[in-house]
């Protein structure tokens, strides 16, 4: 494939470790920042690796540098990390989620292709709309701060023909999860009586998104924050309640 390479920021494990299966098995160059190395991706590829303590970012210069030099000019940029660390997790989610993507966009603006398709792909969630108790309320503000972000770059960046665009998954289980839903069949009978779509999702359908965003295919497609929930987003809460209640 020919253009530069793809970047991941927190392409380990989940969805950006998906997302960057995609990009190798495209035959695309692919580099990885974060904090440890990964795992064989796509037929034992390795991609590059450049390590990063986002927590603690205040310049991304040296990193956009080493990613350069290291594959070359970026023609995609996929933003999928996540605060796992264990301090305060208000500062943590804040740091590594907004300033850090930020600080990143910033520094790899002018490190792109000068021409042809380019995008900057950022994983949000549906608590930038919504709220629920399972995730703290930094995550929320830094999940609304990034749909934010998407678009204000969006309008900044298209003039330089890059596009930028978020998605906000929800419904879905992670890898990690599987186990724990397989065992609560009760549980994941109730997801598909109230997901339109009658199933929950997984990592490959935001990966799904996230491919055909970063593609030609999308070119005019700029600035949109798009679910990726199987249509629980679109459900009124008392349609919801009845259908759970049999009514």
């Amino acid at each position: 494939m020919s253009g530069g390479q793809a970047v991941v920021i927190g392409g380990t494990k989940g969805l950006g470790r998906e997302i960057a299966g995609r990009f190798l098995a495209r035959g695309q160059k692919v580099t990885l920042v974060s904090r440890s190395r990964p795992n064989h991706l796509v037929d034992g590829t390795q991609p590059v690796h450049v390590a990063a303590d986002l927590e603690s970012l205040t310049d991304a210069r040296d990193i956009v540098s080493e990613v350069v030099e290291a594959n070359g000019p970026v023609q995609y940029l996929i933003f999928s990390q996540r605060y796992r660390g264990g301090g305060d997790p208000w500062a943590g989610e804040l740091q590594v989620g907004l300033n850090a993507t930020r600080l990143l966009v910033e520094a790899f603006t002018n490190r792109f292709i000068s021409e042809g398709d380019r995008a900057i792909g950022i994983v949000s969630s549906v608590y930038a709309d919504f709220v629920g108790g399972s995730q703290p309320v930094g995550y929320h503000l830094v999940k609304a701060g990034l749909n934010q972000l998407a678009r204000y770059y969006a309008w900044e960046l298209g003039r330089q023909g890059i596009r930028v665009n978020a998605v906000m998954p929800l419904s879905y289980v992670k890898n990690e999860s599987r186990p724990f839903y397989a065992a609560q069949t009760e549980l994941t009978d109730l997801y598909k009586r109230f997901v339109p779509l009658g199933r929950m999702g997984d990592s490959v359908d935001a990966a799904n998104l996230l491919d055909f965003l970063c593609s030609e295919k999308a070119g005019f497609i700029n600035g949109q924050c798009i679910f990726v929930d199987g249509g629980v987003s679109v459900v009124w809460q008392e349609e919801v309640a009845k259908s759970l209640t049999g009514l």
